[in-house]
């Protein structure tokens, strides 16, 4: 098949500062557009609970990270005439996706968004604190089974050949990362909460009800399932793919095969991203372009001038 085809990936949510997001949505033209749908839909500031923040995972710190993958996405799609066939998302990354995608408004899924984490927040003061999800790479799946003998476990995500997440109970989390490390893996991102594990079910079935509040409408371009890579096609399956991503893995190899089989060439990975732009079995098969708000947030040189100008 001739891979002339485009595609959009929105990356999922790894360490990500309220400040640098806050300084981005501020500084970038598109990005502020989007700040005042969202700000609307909230009725109250983004920006001020961002600059008191730390915390890597709150409500504000997932909206604006929705935004800044939805405006870098927009200026590289246009820098790059990109006319996407399909989107997709890793994790978190399927809430931008959604909205790319045309399957809910942008202010839908920032009041979604809002109240999701605040459900997961609630629900993880009284629930499965014991629980984390772990991030390994260098490890193939071989050495990782042999490396989980005995601890207790769900593999939450598989990200490539080498590259898995692994939900487990804190602690038994020391002695895997020493495992992983004596067999030339590497730990990475600790997620608090858990994520991505068939255990949170309860979870799932809370936010069941928050679901059925927004009406998802039927896509305009496929969104791609990183769950299982099928395409989504209708609103239904839309809202699905964002609910049932409580309890069910990413399988991230799935969605690039996805790509491949729809002629995809170019990939744009649109967003703060620590991981997929290193992922072999992505840029083995595509050629990847990366849109991330550090560009904005650095100054270009001017350029030199090569001679004086005469009086």
């Amino acid at each position: 098949m001739d891979k002339t085809a485009d595609a959009v990936l929105f990356p999922g949510m790894g360490p990500a500062r309220a400040g640098m997001l806050g300084r981005f949505l501020v500084i970038d033209h598109r990005a502020r557009r989007l700040l005042g749908v969202a700000e609307r839909a909230l009725r109250h500031s983004l920006l001020d609970p961002l600059a008191r923040e730390d915390d890597e995972y709150t409500e504000h710190t997932q909206l604006a990270f929705v935004l800044a993958s939805l405006a870098v996405a927009e200026r590289a799609e246009q820098e790059h005439d990109l006319d996407p066939v399909a989107v997709g998302g890793a994790s978190f990354g399927e809430r931008a996706a959604v909205v790319r995608a045309g399957a809910l408004p942008l202010a839908d899924l920032v009041r979604l968004v809002a109240e999701v984490a605040r459900r997961e927040r609630a629900y993880f003061e009284r629930a499965h604190q014991d629980l984390v999800s772990q991030f390994v790479v260098r490890t193939p799946e071989a050495v990782l089974t042999d490396v989980l003998d005995g601890i207790g476990h769900e593999l939450s995500g598989r990200f490539d050949a080498e590259a898995h997440l692994v939900t487990l109970a804190e602690h038994d989390l020391g002695e895997f990362v020493r495992r992983v490390r004596a067999a030339g893996g590497y730990a990475l991102t600790t997620m608090r909460p858990a994520a991505h594990a068939r255990v949170l079910g309860p979870l799932r079935d809370e936010l069941a009800e928050v679901f059925g509040r927004f009406g998802f409408a039927d896509p305009a371009l496929p969104i791609v399932s990183d769950q299982d890579g099928e395409p989504v096609r209708t609103g239904d399956e839309a809202a699905a793919l964002l609910l049932e991503s409580t309890v069910n893995a990413v399988r991230l190899p799935e969605l690039v095969h996805r790509f491949a089989r729809l002629g995809v060439g170019r990939v744009l990975v649109a967003g703060p991203d620590h991981l997929l732009h290193r992922l072999p079995g992505l840029t083995g098969q595509f050629t990847l372009l990366r849109a991330d708000v550090r560009e904005a947030l650095t100054p270009r040189r001017r350029p030199r001038l090569t001679g004086a100008v005469a009086a």
